[in-house]
């Protein structure tokens, strides 16, 4: 069965993290997304893809909505191997 990660509570679920990224000229701030404040906001049903999510953000630093995503897979911590369902 392939995984699938398509809502932000199987973000959380599955221990990834979500960074958002502004790509505005001068800026180009990034900052990891807090999944339970964005959960407690849009619900855990809500889609973190790109076009559902994006046009709720806004950059902290500059203001700009123009936003990227990338999401990273769970780690362990150096030299420990990752534990699903375990939070870090």
């Amino acid at each position: 069965m392939p995984l699938t990660v398509s809502t932000i509570g199987d973000v959380i679920e599955g221990n990834y993290t979500l960074t958002a990224y502004c790509y505005r000229f001068g800026c180009n701030h990034n900052a990891d997304l807090d999944l339970n404040a964005l959960a407690a906001r849009l619900g855990r049903d809500h889609s973190w893809m790109r076009n559902d999510l994006v046009p709720k953000l806004c950059c902290s630093k500059c203001g700009s909505k123009d936003i990227g995503l990338r999401l990273s897979p769970p780690t362990g911590a150096p030299g420990q191997p990752y534990v699903p369902g375990k939070r870090r």
